[in-house]
């Protein structure tokens, strides 16, 4: 058996948690505003089922939609990371590093203290 190779093997897709998460939402609501103006339970059910039904292809489409932004995002993301190591591999031996404390000992600053104007009162 040949195991095929992905960029993300373990990686699933967000489309169809949005869908169900979408579709129990509109359910919820019908549920609810139904109860509340005081409808009938086999009205309440009737119309949430047919929310639900609506809702579940909607939360697919949204799903897919938001799936394909992410990882075009991860993409570009992954890109710009591989350039960025990239340009510092090579400006690598540009680079000096300076000991702090040589540094300070090396410093001709003077610390001046500020006076405070008198308070007149």
């Amino acid at each position: 058996m040949q195991a095929t190779s992905h960029p993300h093997p373990h990686r699933a897709s967000i489309a169809v948690p949005t869908a169900c998460i979408l579709a129990v939402g509109g359910f919820l609501v019908a549920v609810l505003s139904g109860m509340y103006v005081e409808n009938p339970l086999g009205a309440i059910l009737a119309r949430s089922l047919v929310m639900m039904v609506v809702c579940c292809p909607l939360g697919l489409v949204i799903g897919i939609v938001l799936d394909r932004l992410f990882r075009e995002h991860v993409s570009n993301q992954t890109s710009q990371m591989e350039q960025e190591d990239s340009s510092a591999e090579e400006a690598g031996g540009d680079v000096e590093i300076l000991d702090e404390s040589e540094a300070e000992l090396d410093s001709s600053g003077v610390d001046v203290a500020v006076a405070s104007a008198p308070d007149s009162a």
